[in-house]
């Protein structure tokens, strides 16, 4: 028999599409929007700023938290044909996290054993997040593989001609590959437009996996600038840490980890109106 939804839970999500329509919470003064709210291009980087403000209480345990995860995820990649899962699982660790970060925000409250806290609730759904992403990963592949694959083509051809390969690589095989590169890379920013927000969506508000990863698009269409900004911010503060023997990593990994969650309260997390 399944188990109805509580009429009185406020993170049950409405039936009928509520893209821009605010939804109570616990906390009286914040309601959720379902959608995701547009926000100004600069709130790119708060959300990095916010997350080291929401870490430096607890940085110690931000750094242990990093180096367990990179631990766990480097065993799992160098164990013969168990690599396949990361994809899968990665989700569920983000899931795991984003209930930490809820209960440090509610109750000051580190609680580590909350990184595991995806494989016991809601694993479905969040290896759900991760099928889709490695669908995706999929998807990319088959399309370089047959975009890219004219242009090895050519190169092939160029010498069983014995024309120049030179002439094959800077024409019709160089632009070739431009485009497959293009092409997957496109292809990447979709799976992570649906799948960023999902994990915050599915454990803190009870979401299924397809309103999860819908609501999840929606927020990022409606802030192509401000995630533009994140990611360049982010790539670079990430460059940055690698210098000094790849130590600033204990601080920027986790302080990445954390920014799922600061990027998810501020699209979907809105100030209660008076």
């Amino acid at each position: 028999m399944t188990q109805q939804q509580d009429p009185h839970n406020p993170y049950t999500p409405p039936e009928s599409s509520v893209d821009d329509v605010a939804v109570a919470t616990n906390n009286e003064n914040e309601v959720f929007v379902p959608g995701g709210q547009a926000v100004p291009a600069g709130e790119g980087v708060n959300w990095i700023g916010q997350a080291w403000n929401f870490m430096k209480p607890k940085l110690g345990m931000w750094v242990l938290l990093g180096v367990i995860l990179f631990v766990i995820m480097m065993i799992i990649q160098f164990i013969p044909f168990l690599n396949i899962l990361a994809t899968l699982i990665m989700p569920v660790f983000i899931g795991g996290i984003m209930a930490l970060c809820e209960k440090q925000r509610t109750t000051g409250e580190f609680d580590l054993g909350l990184l595991f806290s995806g494989f016991q609730k809601n694993a479905g759904s969040l290896i759900g997040v991760g099928a889709v992403m490695f669908g995706v990963m999929i998807l990319s592949l088959i399309v370089m593989f047959v975009v890219g694959g004219s242009a090895l083509f050519a190169l092939a051809m160029s010498a069983e001609t014995g024309s120049d390969p030179s002439m094959a690589l800077t024409g019709a095989s160089t632009g070739m590959m431009f485009l497959a590169f293009l092409l997957m890379f496109v292809i990447y920013m979709v799976g992570y437009a649906l799948t960023w927000f999902a994990p915050a969506l599915i454990v803190i508000h009870n979401l299924t996996l397809g309103q999860a990863i819908s609501m999840s698009l929606s927020a990022v269409k409606k802030n192509i600038l401000p995630g533009l900004l994140y990611f360049i911010v982010l790539g670079i503060v990430m460059t940055i840490s690698v210098l000094p023997l790849g130590l600033g990593l204990l601080i920027t990994m986790p302080l990445m980890l954390a920014t799922y969650y600061t990027s998810y309260r501020s699209l979907f997390i809105a100030n209660a109106k008076q």
